[in-house]
Order: C-alpha cells, then sequence, then structure tokens
C-alpha cells in the first residue's frame, strides 16, 4: 500500500518502504518453506516407520513358520507345545499332559524350540559321533595290526 500525503490542493503518493512485496518472494521462497518439513518426512520413514515394517515382516514369517511339535511362548506369558494347527489362523496348544487349549496364531510372542531344528541337529551329532567311533576303530584296528607286524 502507498501512504497518501496532502499538499494543498493535491495529494502526492510516496512509494511504500517497510517490507516487500510478496509477489517477489517467488517458488525459491515456498520451496524453502517446505523444504525442512519434507526433510522431516524422510527422516522420520528411514527412521521409524520402515524399521517397524521389516520387525513386523519377520515377525509374520516367524508366525508362518511354526508347525507341530515347536515350542512357543504367548503374549500372555503362556508357553506350550503346538499340538496341532487348526488352520491359517489358530493352533492347539499343548500347555500340560492332555491339556490344550487353542489360541490364535498372532498370540505367539516367541518360539522357544523348533522341532525339525531339534531332530536335525540330534541327527546330526548321531552322524558325527557314529563317524568318530568308525574312525577310531579303524585307528585301533590299524595299531593292532603295526603291533603284530614287529
Amino acid at each position: 500500500m502507498a501512504n497518501a500525503t496532502t499538499t494543498g490542493t493535491s495529494t502526492a503518493v510516496a512509494p511504500m518502504t517497510t517490507g516487500t512485496c510478496p509477489s517477489t518472494a517467488g517458488i525459491g521462497g515456498v520451496f524453502g518453506s517446505i523444504a525442512p518439513l519434507l526433510l522431516m518426512l524422510v527422516a522420520f520413514y528411514f527412521l521409524l516407520m520402515r524399521p517397524q515394517q521389516k520387525r513386523d515382516a519377520k515377525r509374520r514369517e516367524m508366525i508362518n513358520a511354526v508347525k507341530r511339535g515347536d515350542k512357543v511362548v504367548l503374549t500372555s506369558g503362556i508357553i506350550g507345545t503346538i499340538h496341532k494347527i487348526v488352520n491359517d489362523r489358530e493352533i492347539s496348544l499343548e500347555i500340560s499332559e492332555e491339556v490344550r487349549i487353542r489360541v490364535l496364531k498372532s498370540s505367539i510372542s516367541d518360539i522357544l524350540d523348533k522341532s525339525a531344528d531339534i531332530g536335525k541337529d540330534e541327527a546330526e551329532i548321531e552322524g558325527k559321533e557314529a563317524a568318530l567311533q568308525k574312525k577310531a576303530a579303524k585307528t585301533v584296528v590299524k595299531k593292532g595290526r603295526n603291533e603284530k607286524k614287529k
């Protein structure tokens, strides 16, 4: 706006010296005010949302991978062994001898023991023990032959 002053019969208009005209701010001023907001949104995504999505995906994989015989902990703190998988959403959990409850798979918070992994480890250990026993037997036989030759 211009300031009007009266001098006699004519009016003179003095230019405005305070501030700048809003139309001269341009695109740079708008981008400069939005850039920090965009930067905060990107940081929020990478620091909070993305790690949470990864944790959720890992938990979904864990829950979908449970099978009969796995020992699990529920979110309520109940520990039991999976007796039967009822459907995609439910399992039958044995919490004591002949005491079974039906729970949602989503209530599983952790897997304590995996039945397939335990069986695999035991078989692997038994195989190694058998191989060591055979090796020890061959060593004893070789020592016996060497002593006979002398």
